[in-house]
């Protein structure tokens, strides 16, 4: 028979009020005391569950009619409406098929490649420069933001264009900060400030003016063999089974300049300081490196002898997923294992918690890449940095082959220092941001 899943010992409002101000330690607390999950009634909203076992995430994320996304509104739609990361159904569906070649083996390779080209050029600058001091977070962002451009857009957007989207994202991550608005009625007015309005329209004329410039360079029959995702949909367009809604094109390119570089950018920054204060790793990432990279910028065929290097990768994925939690809302009501979840409840799936369960990992706050030597990551329920089910990010091969490059390249050659306290203050939004960019000394070892 099912039943409904526990509820916290405190009353709802407090829970409530918890959960929007000391979020990351509710939620630890939450994972601590309950195996499988949470239901958290809230005055004025729909009850909060918070999912804690790796089974029944699972399941709801094999789910998607069950447990779907949360519709944009508000602020996050003066961005985007409808991109492949917020649409649900047929227009899921419709959209996943027309982009999902854009992702696949031989657009890993050509990302691959370009992430190559685009750290060697990087490097070659921060040797030039020799010590330096810099924000860390903005160097990734700067760097992933124009991979992701020019793989999946077609179109590099240029340092210039790259730093201020950086800039558009922190004004975001402002806006977008859990915080008590949170959990407050559903009907009470949350303000938008003038900052993010104008981060908003620069973020989707960027997109318009990409877009404008892939249809006059097809007008003019140029690059016709492309096979990036902005060309897949502009062609998309003269496909009589293909209906796309207003602005859905501006939609998809807003939200992959977004999540194209977001976590890879974060993730990027977050191994750097782990392996900052883990000098064993950095000699092996290092030394690996030395190894298996050329005199050239790196490319995917190296990636077969860095598996070290991937597997520090992983590690910090799960120390500090950049996508720290997944959400959802329940269309139902719905059984999830032996429970009954209301219909509108809002889901939780904490990774930041489940990833640092010590019933899923043993010593789970060690900084250990080698506990993926001995466990198949993608064998491990408890672990998904990508997500899982249909919704899984299909940007997960562009991510991990990318990004392990990117850190053999640089520690090759360059020590990255930051403080011990440079991720003591980070911030939950969609994803989890360093509150004020990350301090970091970058000193060439040659």
């Amino acid at each position: 028979m099912a039943r409904r899943l526990p509820s916290p010992p405190k009353a709802g409002l407090l829970n409530g009020l918890r959960f929007g101000t000391d979020t990351t330690r509710f939620l630890e607390a939450i994972q601590a005391r309950f195996d499988d999950g949470t239901s958290i009634s809230i005055p004025g909203r729909p009850p909060l569950v918070i999912l804690t076992g790796p089974d029944l995430v699972a399941e709801a994320l094999d789910r998607p009619d069950d447990f779907t996304r949360i519709p944009a509104r508000g602020a996050v739609a003066m961005i985007a409406e409808n991109g492949l990361v917020q649409s649900e159904g047929e227009l899921w569906s419709q959209q996943r098929s027309i982009v999902a070649p854009s992702f696949g083996g031989r657009q890993v390779t050509a990302y691959a490649n370009t992430t190559g080209e685009r750290i060697e050029s990087r490097a070659t600058q921060w040797a030039e420069i020799g010590r330096q001091g810099t924000d860390l977070h903005r160097e990734m962002t700067s760097l992933t933001v124009r991979v992701a451009s020019e793989i999946l857009l077609g179109e590099d957007i240029g340092k210039a264009s790259a730093d201020q989207f950086h800039e558009w994202m922190r004004i975001a991550g402002e806006e977008f900060e859990f915080g008590l608005e949170t959990v407050l009625p559903e009907w009470v007015p949350t303000p938008t400030s003038p900052a993010f309005r104008e981060a908003a329209t620069g973020i989707r004329e960027l997109s318009e003016g990409l877009i404008e410039q892939r249809r006059t360079s097809l007008a003019a029959g140029e690059r016709t063999d492309a096979s990036d995702m902005l060309t897949a949909l502009l062609r998309a367009e003269d496909d009589p089974d293909v209906d796309f809604p207003t602005n859905q094109i501006r939609d998809e390119v807003a939200t992959f300049l977004i999540a194209g570089h977001e976590t890879t950018a974060l993730s990027l920054s977050y191994t750097l300081c782990l392996l900052s204060w883990y000098p064993e790793a950095r000699r092996r990432v290092r030394e690996e490196a030395t190894a298996a990279l050329g005199d050239g910028p790196p490319t995917r065929d190296d990636l077969s002898e860095l598996e070290y290097t991937k597997r520090t990768y992983q590690e910090a994925l799960r120390l500090y997923p950049p996508a720290w939690a997944v959400f959802r809302r329940v269309n139902g009501p719905v059984k999830l294992g032996g429970y009954t979840i209301e219909d509108g409840a809002a889901v939780i799936v904490p990774l930041w918690s489940i990833h640092r369960d010590a019933r899923y990992f043993d010593e789970p706050d060690a900084f250990d890449p080698d506990r993926w030597a001995r466990r198949d990551p993608n064998a491990v329920a408890a672990y998904r940095p990508f997500a899982s089910g249909p919704h899984a990010c299909i940007g997960r091969g562009l991510a991990l082959s990318g990004a392990t490059l990117v850190l053999a390249r640089l520690v090759r050659d360059f020590d990255v220092d930051v403080p011990d306290d440079a991720l003591d203050d980070l911030r939950l939004t969609p994803t989890l941001r360093p509150a004020a960019g990350i301090s970091a000394t970058i000193d060439p070892i040659g």
